[in-house]
């Protein structure tokens, strides 16, 4: 395995390739070696590649259904990944005692070929008879293919090594992160989590493509007046900055998308996060440790005596983090932070229920975002349904839409985006501008619903009209809509669509 010593790790040679240290995040690794990110280089099999992406289409398109395919030249424990080539490897449907290609060689492809898919997760589960493996993609578990728990283990190992993980340790939660190079010689940023569970392990592995990186604000795929509403708000010098959304909604990209506008060279930029995703120049990013006993609240103590313009904190989850944020706000600092929340008023809601006094929460924030990420149709192959009668549409929506006449739309399927009918994951966002009246709502402590109808009144755009908006215009279907945001109009719509 690879060992840490004097802020250095040793090499490690597994099946002739190398895995080097290229970066620390957050403490030195004798303190928390499970953050040292690594490197995967050298030399992989090109030969291979073709026969193994078209095996992974073929078991993806079944769904995962396929056991292990055969491989004539390669036995248990073979390291000789040259010897893998198309000639050689017969991907047929086999039984599940037979062995596939090199497990760094599968494993390298498996990952290129997730990112390339746009999957922001890839799993490595043990099951009763086999192991599977899945990805997370447009915010759904697809299942990719199934091996036998020999083969499936290997893969496990091979992916704990490239995240600097113990390999051997199968009793207790590890976590790790690493840089991969795949065969075609692209980088991928991976975090990995391992997990004990009945039948073995499960594995799960954060894909990051440093192609893409941070996201500008007009990136994220929010409608043209909720991007200069964002813009309007991180305008302020100081305040407090809330989004808000459940868990997988893309609050994080949100964060770093408004840290990247801010950070113009005139800016001194914190970070406080756990993890850190993506390393931003000219922004100082600290890392939380349970370990180290360093939290979010301990950090933001010692952060405000850096005399810092602006904070980012990754997650408000206790009561001092929440007063120190809100007072940090108040005294003059632009915070930024993100809140469980289903709501953009509910938001406040819950960072009240931290018992900040109401009075510094008014005095404070400046907006809150809510946010949700839905699929958005391929426009290669979207299809519009036939409206008989009139759609049900808000003054607020019917606003935005203009002059452009509203639809119903469905998917359908091309080569443009793999069959799916959908094309990617934008971001659905309800932005509250903390203006008078809300103000006043927040030092009344009034109820989340009547703090939500003030703030429509005042011109904000609900979660549910930015929906109905975006199903007229052809980006979403209306069942996507109903899966995330409860709603009589959008619950009319998919019937509509189904009639």
């Amino acid at each position: 395995m690879t060992t840490t010593g004097g802020g250095f790790a040793r090499i490690l040679l597994l099946h002739g390739i190398d895995i080097t240290p290229t970066r620390f995040v957050g403490l030195p690794p004798q303190s928390c070696p499970q953050d040292a990110v690594v490197t995967v280089t050298g030399q992989h099999d090109t030969h291979g590649t073709r026969s193994i992406r078209r095996d992974i289409d073929r078991s993806w398109s079944m769904k995962g259904s396929m056991i292990q395919p055969s491989c004539r030249d390669t036995e248990m424990g073979s390291t000789d990944s040259s010897s893998a080539t198309d000639a050689e490897i017969d991907f047929q449907a086999a039984d599940a005692g037979m062995e596939l290609a090199p497990a760094e060689t599968f494993a390298l492809n498996l990952l290129e070929w997730a990112v390339e898919r746009h999957a922001s997760d890839l799993f490595i589960s043990d099951a009763e008879s086999c192991v599977i493996v899945s990805v997370r993609r447009m915010g759904r578990i697809e299942q990719v293919r199934r091996f036998a728990r020999s083969y499936g283990r290997r893969l496990q190992g091979f992916l704990r090594v490239a995240a600097n993980c113990d390999a051997g340790d199968a009793i207790r939660p590890t976590e790790g992160r690493g840089v991969v190079q795949t065969p075609c010689g692209r980088e991928i940023d991976l975090r990995l989590s391992t997990m004990p569970t009945l039948f073995g392990t499960d594995v799960a592995v954060r894909l990051f493509d440093p192609e893409s990186g941070c996201r500008d604000l007009n990136q994220l795929g929010m409608d043209d007046c909720d991007v200069q509403q964002l813009r309007e708000l991180l305008s302020h010098r100081g305040g407090l900055i809330l989004v808000s959304g459940p868990v997988a909604s893309g609050k994080s990209s949100t964060m770093y998308a408004a840290v990247k506008h801010l950070n113009d060279g005139h800016r001194k930029i914190h970070t406080l996060e756990d993890p850190i995703e993506h390393a931003i120049d000219g922004v100082m990013q600290t890392q939380v440790n349970a370990k180290a006993c360093l939290d979010f609240a301990d950090l933001l103590t010692v952060v405000l005596r850096h005399s810092p313009d602006v904070i980012m904190i990754g997650e408000i989850r206790d009561s001092v983090t929440a007063t120190t944020a809100v007072r940090a706000g108040a005294s003059g600092q632009l915070v930024l932070a993100t809140i469980h929340a289903k709501s953009a008023a509910e938001a406040i809601d819950s960072l009240l229920h931290y018992d900040v006094p109401p009075k510094f929460v008014a005095n404070a924030l400046v907006g809150v975002i809510c946010q949700r990420l839905v699929r958005r149709l391929c426009k290669e192959c979207r299809s519009q349904r036939e409206v008989h009668d009139p759609l049900p549409i808000s003054p607020a929506v019917a606003n935005r839409l203009g002059d452009q006449p509203p639809g119903l739309w469905t998917a359908q399927s091309c080569d443009a985006c793999f069959g799916d009918g959908y094309e990617s994951l934008f971001c659905l966002a309800e932005i509250m501008r903390v203006e008078d009246t809300i103000t006043h709502c927040i030092e009344h402590r009034e109820p989340a619903s009547a703090i939500h109808q003030t703030a429509k009144e005042q011109g904000m755009l609900s979660l549910a009209d930015n929906a109905a908006l975006n199903i007229y215009r052809g980006e979403m279907t209306a069942d996507d809509a109903i899966r995330i945001i409860n709603d009589g109009t959008l619950a009319e719509l998919s019937r509509r669509c189904r009639d």
